[in-house]
């Protein structure tokens, strides 16, 4: 039998090689060897037929067909075997052709399948390098969009399928192009910002129009009607009544067709849009949906659905039963074990982004019980889950390659480590609360400077900057244009150029890998190493607060000293958030009456009380208070808070107050080499007639007193433009702006010709020890949850800088130009920065009296960053040139001594 069933594979590979034009015959050896042998043995089979093979072309034919049959068969593992032996065999005869690029795709979609997204991208991307003109290529875009969204890079997916959409073009494919779309619209629909909104609208009606002209397949309109259900069903475009039109026709379409998935997924939503409105018919519907054939993303929804209906219904513990069918759901092959969840099997989930909303939700049901309860198992269950989302953040957190989309994590981040806190605070662990609080800081902003500090080519560097500057150009362009052919060549444009950014980036990477181990997460610093490096009159103070939250309305603060470490809940956040936005508008006007005084200290001094718990404000007196701010905190001067109603004594008087972001961020930036020669250079440009801004009349005489302490170079004017200050500024300590600015929706620094954007400046580089930005709003800006305030002073740490004074509102020039003197006067004489700021704050204090002593006119500058003096003048050169003298009059000496 044996003997008989070789001879079987000999004929067959003799009638192969006769005919290499057809692969049907290896599906049949593979079918004869099946029936022969049985699946358990069938590679070995498989492997000796290949072995035997000396025909190149042959070999990667029954490669190439043996992989279909096992995807066929539903085993991946096999069919990644043999499609990874096709492209071997591809690359190792350096054939790159049509059937090469088709390998390349296979592979990358057996990867894609079994959730390898990573290695998925890269053989997407090997398909975009072979064939860049054909249809495959754009559908390989397409591809790297929905594994880019799968792995929560959500900015980077947009731009790839925006690149497909771009290259179709060429093609007529308006089914395809409708998925696209489709595609993009749920990324929009992720995103939930007002911006991405207007675009999830456009993105649909682009398919409406489609479907007009073409009528779309059962499977795409079904989709269709589902976004568009979903994007009323939506708190920023909330319209009950439209959304449940269209989760109607998704179902009466999908009914229709006997198409099971859609109707399971028209159920579900429709019973997510029924809990909002309170009917009780949803968790109906929500089961419903369970009856047919959802995909695991779909399930995932479903059950954390009816976890909110349960708990809307105070069922907590049967909320929680279907928080753990959400998380289990995403592993089809393992049985997880939710009382210990660890990263190592959670990080294999299908869909790891819903696993951690899963683990973060759970830890708000169990605090809840919590609170009702008081008993800690409950603290500790939710605090277990917490460390597993946390990991699984940071594992998530480096694949994504694109700042936007880390931002977005950023603030999904911020619930999970606000609830971390949470939960060191209940179990009075301090340590713990801290290593969270860090966490939830600067985390992008600390870990862009550890990598613009890389040891790696200036030309490098060069090239980096270049290829932003040209996005830069594109992107301004368009918006100077009209017509739809220049917007269409400059959307095109600006694609094409993220993509080249993208492909330099992952070059730098892979020629400079030690880079890509120096991150944030072996540059944060520790509570213990923290109070080693504090002064005894030093006070640091952290606050946590994210007002999204749901478990419970609190703001907490965590207090180090030298010697002690405390973590506080301070009561009545929603209401202090009510009083921080009233502070804000005394805050932005001088007191012209008594009444507005008293109006202030009230405010003021309630805040202040909140802000610093009774146990901690004796400790204040005559110390240094580093503030690492959260949420709406960063948007106040702690130094005008009221301590005394009565005297109206501000904090100033009493204290310090200088910011930071985080102090792991503080010691990352410490570490920058900063090799700047020259002291100091400043820009006046004091007309802004080609910008319509109007004229600052104190700016030059600002600059000119600054001159009496500090020499520099002054750029006056109409010398005061942007190409001067992009070349000049990186070989000096100081750089003073006294110019317009602006906080807005796109924020820029005014020169005499043009604006400086935020992207401009991002794309520069610094070596200041400061950056004193003498315009309004420079350290206003969007809040980001868990990343803080994007602001112009933060695009100047971006940069290199290593502390920066901005303001708070919109100022007076004339008060700004009297601190500004002093506090230059002070640099000369070598105080540290924010001591520097806070004498000359305490001189104009004590200089004037009544309406001019309004905070208006004193608070709104703060320094970020480190309180070091700035050595202007480098002595060591002339120091070493003395000590060689010495050295060699000392031999001189002794050698005469020894003569005699």
């Amino acid at each position: 039998m044996k003997s008989s069933f070789n001879c079987f594979i000999f004929w067959l590979l003799v009638v192969c090689a006769s005919n290499t034009t057809s692969s049907q015959t290896f599906h049949e050896l593979f079918d004869s060897l099946e029936k022969n042998k049985g699946i358990e043995l069938l590679q070995p089979q498989l492997d000796s037929v290949l072995n035997l093979t000396t025909d190149q072309v042959i070999y990667r034919e029954m490669a190439h067909d043996f992989s279909v049959k096992y995807f066929r068969l539903r085993d991946y593992d096999a069919a990644i075997k043999y499609a990874q032996i096709e492209v071997n065999s591809f690359e190792k005869n350096q054939i790159i052709d049509e059937k090469f690029a088709k390998a390349l795709y296979q592979l990358g979609f057996f990867y894609e399948l079994t959730a390898q997204l990573e290695i998925a991208i890269q053989y997407y991307n090997k398909v975009t390098a072979v064939e860049p003109k054909t249809f495959r290529n754009v559908q390989s875009y397409g591809k790297l969009g929905d594994c880019h969204f799968k792995i929560g890079d959500y900015y980077r997916a947009e731009v790839y399928y925006l690149k497909a959409i771009s290259d179709l073009d060429n093609y007529n494919a308006s089914g395809y192009l409708a998925s696209q779309y489709l595609n993009l619209s749920r990324v929009y629909h992720t995103l939930d910002t007002q911006e991405s909104r207007q675009k999830e609208l456009k993105t649909l009606k682009k398919v409406l129009e489609i479907n007009n002209k073409t009528q779309l397949n059962d499977r795409r309109l079904s989709i269709l009607y589902n976004n568009l259900a979903n994007y009323y069903n939506n708190e920023k475009s909330y319209d009950f009544n439209k959304a449940k039109l269209y989760y109607q026709k998704l179902l009466k379409h999908s009914i229709k067709n006997s198409d099971s998935t859609s109707m399971g997924i028209g159920y579900g939503n429709l019973g997510n849009l029924y809990i909002k409105q309170g009917i009780d018919s949803a968790k109906y519907y929500l089961n419903k949906s369970l009856d047919y054939s959802l995909s695991v993303e779909s399930k995932d929804r479903v059950f954390k659905n009816i976890a909110d209906f349960e708990l809307k219904n105070g069922k907590r513990k049967n909320a929680l039963l279907f928080l753990d069918k959400a998380i289990s759901i995403n592993y089809t092959d393992q049985i997880i074990d939710l009382n210990h969840p660890k990263l190592i099997t959670l990080k294999n989930a299908i869909d790891p982004i819903g696993v951690i909303n899963s683990l973060s939700k759970k830890a708000e049901v169990l605090l809840l019980q919590y609170e009702d309860s008081k008993n800690n198992v409950f603290v500790e269950e939710a605090f277990k889950n917490l460390q597993t989302a946390d990991s699984l953040i940071d594992y998530i957190q480096n694949t994504n390659s694109e700042e936007s989309s880390k931002m977005y994590w950023r603030k999904e981040a911020s619930k999970v480590y606000h609830y971390a806190v949470h939960c060191s605070y209940i179990l009075n662990d301090v340590k713990l609360a801290f290593k969270y609080s860090e966490k939830n800081k600067a985390v992008l902003l600390t870990e862009n400077i550890i990598q613009n500090s890389l040891d790696i080519p200036v030309s490098i560097k060069n090239r980096r900057h270049f290829l932003n500057n040209k996005l830069i150009e594109y992107e301004n362009k368009i918006q100077e244009k009209e017509d739809s052919i220049s917007i269409k060549f400059y959307n095109k444009a600006i694609l094409n150029q993220r993509l080249k950014i993208k492909k330099y980036d992952d070059s730098i990477n892979n020629n400079y890998p030690k880079g890509l181990n120096k991150t944030y997460l072996n540059q944060l610093t520790n509570l213990t190493e923290v109070q080693k490096d504090l002064e005894k009159n030093e006070i640091v103070i952290a606050y946590v607060w994210n007002e999204e939250v749901q478990c419970k309305d609190h703001l907490m603060s965590i207090v180090i000293t030298k010697t002690d470490a405390q973590i506080f809940e301070l009561d009545d956040a929603k209401k202090l958030s009510d009083e921080i936005s009233q502070f804000i508008k005394l805050l932005s006007k001088p007191f012209n009456t008594e009444k507005d005084i008293n109006n202030y200290a009230i405010k003021a001094h309630s805040i202040y009380n909140k802000l610093f718990p009774t146990e901690i404000q004796s400790q204040l007196k005559a110390k240094k208070i580093t503030i690492i701010a959260d949420g709406q905190l960063q948007n106040i001067p702690f130094d005008a808070l009221i301590t005394d109603i009565d005297r109206h004594n501000y904090l100033i008087n009493d204290c310090q107050v200088n910011y930071v972001y985080s102090l792991s961020f503080s010691k990352s930036n410490a570490a920058i080499n900063r090799n700047a020669t020259k002291s100091l250079i400043s820009f006046s440009p004091t007309t802004f007639d080609i910008l319509g801004l109007p004229k600052l009349y104190n700016t030059n005489d600002e600059v000119f007193s600054i001159n009496k302490y500090i020499e520099g170079d002054n750029y006056i004017n109409d010398q005061a433009t942007k190409s001067n200050f992009k070349d000049l500024v990186s070989d000096y300590k100081i750089i003073h702006l006294a110019t317009h600015a602006s906080s807005g929706k796109n924020p820029f620094i005014a020169f005499y010709d043009s604006k400086l954007t935020i992207k401009e400046l991002y794309s520069l580089d610094n070596n200041a020890q400061l950056v004193f930005l003498s315009a309004c709003d420079t350290s206003i800006g969007e809040i980001i949850q868990g990343e803080g305030t994007l602001t112009i002073a933060r695009g100047f740490f971006y940069t290199g800088s290593q502390a920066v004074i901005a303001s708070l509102w919109k100022t007076s020039d004339k008060s700004t130009s009297y601190i500004v003197e002093d506090f230059y006067q002070n640099i000369d004489k070598e105080h540290g920065v924010s001591t520097a700021l806070h004498n000359a704050k305490l001189k104009y204090l004590k200089e004037h009296s009544l309406s001019n002593a309004s905070p208006y006119y004193w608070a709104s500058l703060k320094v970020m960053g480190d309180d070091q003096p700035i050595k202007l003048n480098d002595y060591s050169l002339y120091f070493w040139l003395l000590g060689i003298i010495i050295i060699i009059l000392l031999i001189i000496l002794y050698k005469k001594l020894l003569k005699n």
